[in-house]
C-alpha cells in the first residue's frame, strides 16, 4: 500500500476504518428494519474525525450521486454532492465539498435528495480517500460503495475535464503570441493575424474578429471569422481599410466538439498601417549640421512591373517648418520600399533661426 504526500492523516494511526457492509449503496435497510438482530446504522454519535471506508475488506468511497432512501443501513443515507464546478480532489490535494442527506415525508411523492447538508472534507492519499467526518443530525448513516465499482477516478487536473481518454481544459485557454503584420500577395496588400495555442491537439476553432481604432478612440469592429488555422487575413483595400489606420486583432478558442463552450480571449498589440517617421519631431538648430530622419514602412509598397522605374515606383516625403508655408526640401525614395524596411535620409538644412521640423505621414 503505498502512501502519498506528508499528510498525517494518510497514515496508518491518522484515521479510523467504517468497514461496516451495510453501508453499501446496495444494502435494503428495510431489512434491518424488518429483523430485531441488528439495529440501523445512526452516526448521530460517530466521533469526529478522518475516516476510510472498506466493505467486506474492498476499498470503498462515498457515493457522489443521490441514494435512495431506506439504504446504506440507514433510513436517510448521506451522500457526498458535487456542484458543476467541483470534483474530488487530486492526489495529495484536499478539499472540502458537502455531504447531503436523502430523505421523504410521509405525505409527499417525491423524495429531497439534500434535505440536509453535512461539510465534508475530502482527502486524497493517493491509493484511496479519506474523508472528515463529524456527527449527523439525528438518525442518518454515512454511505459507501466499494472503489472498483465507482467511476474511475480521472487523472486530469482540478481544472480540467475528461473527454473520452483525454484531459482538456473546461474552458480552452486563451490564443497567444497574437501579431499583426502585412503581407504583400499579387499586388495587393493583406493583413495577417497570427497566433498561438497551448492546445497541441486540433480539438479547437479560433473565432478571429478585426478591429479598427476609430478617431473617437472606441474600436470599430470590422469583420469577424471563424477558422481551423492559426491565422486570419483582412484586406488593405483602401475603402474598408486604409493607409493611416491603427488596426487590432481579437481571439477566442472553443471546442469543436462542443463550440457553445469558449475560453477568454486575447488581443493583439496595435498595428500602424502606413509610414512612420522617426523622430515624430525634430528641433533643428542654426549650426550648419546634419540631422537624420529614420522612415519606415509598415507596409509594403507595391509596384507593379509596368511600373518599376525610378519616376514611377517611389514615395516623396515633403518636410516643411512649422512656421512657414514655404517648402523646405524634398526627399525621394526612388526603390521600392518593403514592409517594416526602414530607410536613413540626411536632413541638411540652410543656416537660419532655430525651427522645429514636422514629419507628415503619407
Amino acid at each position: 500500500m503505498g502512501w502519498w504526500g506528508g499528510a498525517p492523516e494518510c497514515y496508518p494511526g491518522g484515521h479510523q476504518l467504517l468497514q461496516n457492509p451495510y453501508r453499501s449503496v446496495d444494502f435494503d435497510s428495510l431489512r434491518l428494519q424488518q429483523s430485531a438482530i441488528q439495529e440501523l446504522i445512526c452516526d448521530h454519535s460517530l466521533t469526529p474525525g478522518w475516516y476510510r471506508f472498506q466493505i467486506f475488506d474492498k476499498p470503498a468511497e462515498m457515493p457522489t450521486k443521490c441514494v435512495e432512501m431506506n439504504h446504506c443501513g440507514t433510513q436517510a443515507p448521506v451522500w457526498l454532492s458535487l456542484q458543476e464546478t467541483e470534483s474530488l480532489p487530486q492526489a495529495g490535494e484536499v478539499k472540502h465539498l458537502t455531504a447531503c442527506a436523502t430523505w421523504q415525508f410521509f405525505f409527499s411523492t417525491t423524495k429531497d435528495c439534500c434535505l440536509f447538508r453535512i461539510p465534508v472534507s475530502v482527502r486524497n492519499c493517493g491509493d484511496f480517500f479519506l474523508y472528515l467526518l463529524q456527527p449527523t443530525q439525528g438518525c442518518m448513516g454515512y454511505c459507501a460503495e466499494v472503489a472498483s465499482e465507482t467511476k474511475e477516478q480521472s487523472s486530469c487536473g482540478p481544472k480540467e475535464t475528461e473527454n473520452g481518454n483525454i484531459c482538456q481544459a473546461k474552458h480552452p485557454p486563451p490564443p497567444v503570441d497574437l501579431e499583426v503584420v502585412a503581407e504583400l500577395d499579387n499586388g495587393s496588400i493583406y493583413l495577417k493575424c497570427s497566433f498561438e495555442s497551448s492546445v497541441t491537439n486540433s480539438s479547437l476553432g479560433f473565432t478571429v474578429t478585426w478591429f479598427r481604432l476609430s478617431p473617437d478612440g472606441t474600436k470599430e469592429e470590422l469583420r469577424q471569422e471563424t477558422t481551423v488555422q492559426k491565422f486570419s487575413f483582412i484586406e488593405l483595400d483602401g475603402v474598408n481599410l486604409r493607409l493611416g489606420d491603427r488596426i487590432y486583432c481579437r481571439c477566442l478558442s472553443f471546442y469543436l466538439d462542443s463550440p457553445e463552450i469558449q475560453g477568454p480571449s486575447a488581443e493583439s498589440k496595435e498595428f500602424f498601417a502606413g509610414v512612420k517617421i522617426h523622430p515624430e519631431a525634430l528641433t533643428v538648430a542654426e549650426d550648419g549640421k546634419q540631422h537624420k530622419l529614420v522612415i519606415e514602412s509598415t507596409v509594403p509598397i507595391p509596384c507593379s512591373e509596368s511600373s518599376q522605374t525610378k519616376d514611377e515606383c517611389k514615395l516623396t516625403i515633403i518636410l516643411n517648418t512649422a512656421n512657414q508655408a514655404q517648402m523646405c526640401c524634398l526627399i525621394l525614395l526612388e526603390d521600392k520600399v518593403e514592409e517594416n524596411e526602414t530607410v536613413d535620409r540626411d536632413l541638411h538644412l540652410p543656416e537660419e533661426d532655430d525651427m522645429e521640423k514636422e514629419a507628415l505621414e503619407a
